[in-house]
């Protein structure tokens, strides 16, 4: 039995009805004594168009390289396919590029003719909004500011170090079929202009960065050290191709000190 109000039985069913229209019927004859009257068929074709154009308008433009690459029939497919299946946890419009992720991880079961680098690709955009949004900010370091390798640094929380299996970065509306040999390392920052920024990292560098995210207590040359032993290579090779790209990302602010 239905415990919950008669109120909140009518929104669902009419909620349902909304994300899969060719599934769910509301009228007085398929919802009795919960639809009091049958709203009109065109009218209610005009709400459930307006919701799901809306939310695929919001797919189009936040996935819009990954849009290209399914297609019209696809693209609308998995919308309607994230509308029935996922129970979203945040009324924020702005957050539903990352509830739909989560939707492709753990709920939505890829076809045939979805590349295999569907779920990598969308995050890849995503990306991009969501660093925009951060309502974190990066440091701001002194113009003269030079590198210490006895000082703590952390880096910037605008600033996301990003492994793919496949170079999601170079990706345009042509799908690609074979997988690389090596995986891509990115970097994707807002800068001091809130402009949002990538760079293509080597593989030790993305290790580097990750070693200064969150961080807290480790010093320069300590996460330098870690590194090294981590890589097998001497710590003063390493330290001489380190010392330049820190101090390049402490003039950029994106790694800044820890007080």
């Amino acid at each position: 039995m239905n415990k919950l109000p008669a109120f909140q039985q009518l929104q669902n069913a009419f909620t349902q009805a909304i994300r899969a229209p060719e599934k769910v019927d509301f009228s007085v004859q398929k919802q009795p004594g919960l639809v009091k009257f049958t709203p009109e068929k065109r009218r209610l074709d005009i709400y459930q168009a307006l919701f799901f154009n809306n939310l695929l308008g919001f797919f189009n433009s936040l996935f819009p390289i990954l849009s290209k690459q399914l297609g019209e029939q696809r693209c609308q497919a998995l919308v309607r396919a994230f509308m029935q299946q996922h129970h979203a946890q945040t009324p924020l419009f702005h957050e539903l590029g990352q509830e739909f992720l989560a939707f492709l991880q753990t709920e939505y079961q890829p076809t045939a003719d979805d590349p295999a680098y569907l779920l990598e690709l969308a995050h890849y955009e995503w990306v991009e909004l969501a660093v925009s949004i951060e309502p974190q900010e990066g440091p701001l370091n002194d113009e003269d500011c030079l590198l210490d390798w006895q000082a703590v640094y952390q880096l910037s929380p605008v600033a996301w170090p990003l492994a793919y299996e496949w170079p999601v970065h170079e990706m345009q509306a042509s799908v690609m079929r074979d997988k690389p040999e090596w995986p891509s390392f990115l970097l994707v920052f807002r800068d001091d202009e809130d402009a949002v920024q990538q760079m293509v990292l080597s593989p030790i560098l993305y290790e580097m960065l990750l070693g200064f995210m969150d961080n807290q207590t480790q010093t320069a040359a300590q996460v330098l050290s870690a590194l090294a032993a981590q890589v097998g290579q001497p710590l003063e090779d390493l330290q001489g191709f380190a010392e330049p790209i820190l101090q390049q990302f402490i003039e950029q602010n994106l790694l800044g000190f820890v007080e």
